[in-house]
């Protein structure tokens, strides 16, 4: 019996243009901050 190696995935973000890197991170932060802000406003309003 055989086992091949684990194919390592690629990962999808490493061909990023630095624009779309820094849109990327501006728009994870925007998710974070936003959902955080949701949470607050849930929990004590």
């Amino acid at each position: 019996m055989r086992f091949d190696p684990p194919e390592i995935e690629k990962d999808p973000y490493e061909d990023l243009t630095p624009l779309q890197k820094k849109t990327r991170k501006a728009a994870i932060w925007f998710a974070f901050i936003g959902v955080y802000v949701w949470a607050i406003k849930i929990l004590f309003l």
